[in-house]
């Protein structure tokens, strides 16, 4: 596995997005969980138990942005919207992308660890009680930390994709 060139740079900016996308994610859904009546002495937001959340919702986060062109079809959007203002596409490019990665990381880690207790039913209620929140503060910081992540990815990768010729259709 290579961290040169436009794979690398694209490994890098999603490995970036996803540690703080999933610590985020992670940290809010156990302290709503720890904080449902009759779990306050449980041990749920625990530091192994955020390590454990994080790892898992890292994995599918992960896959996800590897697999999903979220930021392209982002990107997409803006261009089909006829959006020339760079910060008003990144508004747009962006809230695409947090629509897909914290819906995809969030349903499918409530599932893993809901589905065989709670059911499907169970599952889709876990789900929605923190979706809200969790999609907001996803847009937020995602707003905020791409660019970051992008100028970090540039200087590990040696890629700029702002001097890299435009593809051909």
């Amino acid at each position: 596995m290579t961290f040169k060139g436009p794979g690398g740079f694209g490994r890098i900016v999603n490995c970036i997005m996803n540690v703080i996308m999933c610590a985020i994610l992670s940290f809010y859904v156990l302290w709503t969980v720890q904080h449902i009546p009759g779990n306050e002495a449980l041990p749920i937001l625990t530091p192994l138990g955020f390590f454990v959340s994080l790892v898992e919702s890292f994995c599918v986060g992960m896959f996800i942005g590897d697999f999903v062109p979220a930021l392209a079809w982002g990107n997409k959007l803006a261009a089909a919207l006829h959006i020339k203002n760079k910060v008003g596409a990144h508004f747009v490019s962006v809230a695409v992308l947090a629509l897909v990665m914290v819906t995809s990381i969030s349903f499918i880690c409530t599932w893993l660890n809901n589905v065989q207790t709670a059911g499907m039913a169970g599952t889709i209620a876990s789900w929605t009680m923190v979706y809200p929140f969790l999609i907001a503060s996803g847009y937020i910081v995602e707003l905020i930390s791409l660019p970051l992540a992008m100028k970090a990815a540039t200087a590990i990768s040696g890629f700029d994709p702002k001097a890299a010729p435009a593809p051909e259709a």
